[in-house]
């Protein structure tokens, strides 16, 4: 019998993290206001409103992994506008309104403090770059480059590593998660976007100053920053829509095989693990995932009684019926239009590296990426399921014996990375995988 999955608990040295990132923006302030420019009220004013606003107007996950949010723009601006000062006060006021009931007085005080290094950080990068600090003397398309443009870049870029490296810290001593493993993932999934900020900043700086538009240009940036907005907001929307049908086949599954409900999250755990070592992109990820999630969907169309059935008791004409499920999975999902790229997927899971699987005997790298994972993470699922029930740990070396004893079998690449993606984040199910032998 299995065990429920053991819960990883907080460190006890978050609170003391929250308090050395609290009061390093304290510190920060402090010394922003005391050797820094002091930024003009106006402006000042505006441009806070504009932070409160735009994380107001936050849509915080348009997929499980991605936001938007438009704040990174106005610090990003404020650097460059106001000083450190400004661009820390901003920071500051922009996350002081947030009144979720269920967030606790810690997170609020560490999302504060959060936001007001990233706005502080960016703007010294920008001095430390040579970023002009009275941009009403800027002309010529080259000063705009040298210095606005380039020192905004570096500040864009100092304002995203601060991000992952702050957030990072708190989710791995919060949950425990391996800390350069979170930076990645937080780079990965927020760096493209952080490029169009710094455009959009640049613009903004622009228009400000040496445009010579002054406040009416935080119009004529808002506006198509709201028309973004509600663009995520539909493709959010969408994407939220697929989940919904994806859960509900799993669901559809659950009710003939219970056990496929958590063998199904497992996997797609998994396997949205190891396609990320595999630095596959956002789409190719997602496609993995669905295909893991789903791919034993094609049990809906196998006899209840075989599939309650131990392995060894089954026949021959019993074990080829079950075997085709991967081949009526992909027909079960045949015309949803996203699980286009999961079918095939779905359908080849049971392909032999060699080219001795089924269905279709393809071989090598002609089988589909996420049919090449599914046929590792499968086995993996496999064999912990098989050391859990015998009361023992699963090792990883053991593990990794067992997924290296068919050379044919597996994508040799892929094999590596499941091992490594165990390493770092133990088997999904909360099972750890030991080191040893």
């Amino acid at each position: 019998m299995r065990s429920a999955p053991e819960q990883p608990t907080s460190s006890r040295l978050l609170p003391y993290y929250i308090a050395l990132v609290s009061l390093g923006s304290l510190a920060l302030g402090a010394m922003s206001w005391a050797y820094g420019r002091h930024p003009e009220v106006g402006p000042l004013l505006l441009l806070s409103a504009m932070g409160v606003l735009s994380y107001t107007l936050r849509e915080p996950t348009v997929t499980s992994r991605i936001g938007f949010s438009f704040l990174s723009i106005i610090l990003l601006a404020s650097g460059a506008l106001l000083g450190p000062f400004g661009a820390w006060f901003v920071g500051l006021v922009s996350q002081s309104i947030e009144r979720e009931p269920r967030m606790k007085w810690f997170q609020r005080a560490f999302n504060i403090a959060m936001m007001s290094i990233i706005g502080v950080a960016g703007a010294m990068a920008y001095i430390v770059c040579g970023g002009a600090a009275s941009l009403e003397s800027i002309s010529g398309f080259s000063d705009l480059v040298v210095q606005v443009g380039l020192p905004l870049i570096v500040a864009d870029v100092v304002q995203c590593i601060t991000n992952a490296v702050l957030v990072a810290g708190a989710v791995s001593l919060d949950q425990r998660v391996p800390f350069w493993v979170f930076v990645r993932r937080i780079l990965v999934s927020s760096g493209v976007a952080y490029i169009g900020y710094g455009v959009i900043g640049f613009l903004f700086v622009i228009l400000w100053f040496p445009a010579g538009l002054g406040a009416f240009s935080a119009l004529l940036v808002m506006a198509p920053l709201l028309a973004a907005r509600w663009a995520f907001v539909q493709f959010g929307e969408e994407l939220r829509s697929h989940e919904r049908v994806v859960e509900t086949l799993v669901t559809a599954l659950g009710t003939k095989e219970p056990p496929a409900v958590d063998r199904s999250r497992r996997a797609a755990r998994l396997a949205e693990s190891v396609a990320e070592e595999l630095g596959l992109g956002p789409h190719q990820i997602g496609t993995v995932r669905y295909a893991a999630t789903l791919h034993e969907i094609g049990h809906l169309g196998v006899p209840t009684r075989l599939l309650r059935r131990a392995p060894e008791a089954l026949s021959v004409s019993e074990r080829r019926i079950i075997d085709r499920h991967c081949v009526m999975g992909a027909r079960m999902i045949e015309g949803i239009d996203f699980l286009e790229d999961a079918r095939s997927g779905i359908r080849h899971q049971h392909e032999r590296y060699d080219g001795g699987g089924r269905p279709d005997g393809v071989a090598g790298q002609e089988i589909p990426i996420a049919a090449r994972i599914l046929a590792v993470t499968s086995r993996v699922e496999e064999l912990t399921a098989a050391a859990v029930d015998e009361g023992r740990q699963p090792y990883l070396a053991e593990v990794g014996r067992a997924l290296q004893s068919d050379e044919g079998c597996f994508d040799p690449t892929i094999v590596s990375a499941v091992l490594v993606a165990l390493d770092k984040h133990g088997w999904p199910s909360g099972v750890s995988t030991g080191a040893g032998t």
